[in-house]
């Protein structure tokens, strides 16, 4: 009998396996006043697949200006459906910042309401219950501290750290986009180094990837708000962000090629 040898067809050695990509996050992320081009999110693929040919790199850029922790908890499941390899978490910015909204309170809210009381686990219960409780009233301080609470912050962080793992897809929190050195003392984001902490704290308990971001840039990164980043501020923070797909937990997990050096640096250097 004539030994079998298996083949494989030209059109089987040409197909690329998909790295699924997944990044939610606010105005920086979704390179608020420049060309789509220019962001961040798309440097990184350009970058990817000059490195890496051989994979099909698929990216799901969910960003939206304006949004918080509380924004981006009621529109995760386009997350979850998407089955990505890796989901890039950039927010906090707008979290930390005084400010208030009663959009984003209700949210929060909600977030309370599905996530942390045993009626909410259950679809049902949970349908019940928004029926029977009606919307608490939304009171604004006059003199508002932060958007979004220390405690509600970590706990919405948290649980996207865990529905993306719930879908095996490995969560990378980034600390927050850096601001303008004459923002650092500004008392609208004066909290921001506190939501900092809790990011890398979240990092390391949960084992999600931490992308240290938050550094200084070239004088020219910002535009003339000394939040939103220039063209060659958002190719910064791309390059900071690509230097983590070249080390653990992140090269591991999508099966990328490293020089030996590189895959033994820590992950939080850059």
């Amino acid at each position: 009998m004539d030994k079998m040898t298996s083949r494989v067809s030209p059109k089987q050695t040409l197909k690329k396996m998909a790295r699924r990509i997944a990044i939610i996050g606010d105005s920086i992320a979704a390179g608020y006043g420049l060309p789509p081009a220019y962001a961040w999110p798309n440097l990184l693929a350009e970058q990817l697949n000059e490195n890496w040919p051989r994979f099909d790199w698929q990216l799901l850029n969910a960003s939206i200006p304006g949004d918080t922790t509380p924004d981006a908890y009621v529109r995760f499941d386009a997350i979850r459906r998407y089955r990505p390899h890796i989901v890039l978490i950039a927010l906090g910015v707008n979290d930390c910042r005084r400010a208030a909204s009663p959009i984003v309170q209700r949210r929060i809210e909600r977030f309370r309401r599905n996530e942390q009381t045993w009626w909410g686990k259950s679809a049902i219960l949970r349908r019940v219950g928004h029926r029977l409780l009606s919307p608490s009233t939304i009171e604004i301080a006059p003199e508002a501290s932060s958007q979004v609470s220390i405690d509600d912050f970590t706990a919405i962080l948290s649980w996207m750290v865990r529905q993306s793992q719930a879908v095996q897809a490995l969560p990378a929190l980034l600390t927050l986009s850096p601001l303008a050195p004459r923002l650092a003392e500004h008392p609208d984001f004066s909290a921001c180094a506190n939501y900092n902490a809790i990011i890398r704290e979240i990092a390391g308990a949960t084992g999600a990837a931490l992308i240290e971001v938050n550094r200084a840039m070239s004088a020219t990164a910002w535009q003339v708000d000394g939040i939103h980043l220039t063209a060659l501020g958002q190719a910064q923070l791309a390059q900071r962000v690509f230097r983590n797909f070249r080390r653990p937990p992140i090269a591991p997990h999508l099966g990328l090629e490293v020089p030996a050096n590189n895959a033994q640096m820590a992950p939080s250097l850059a």
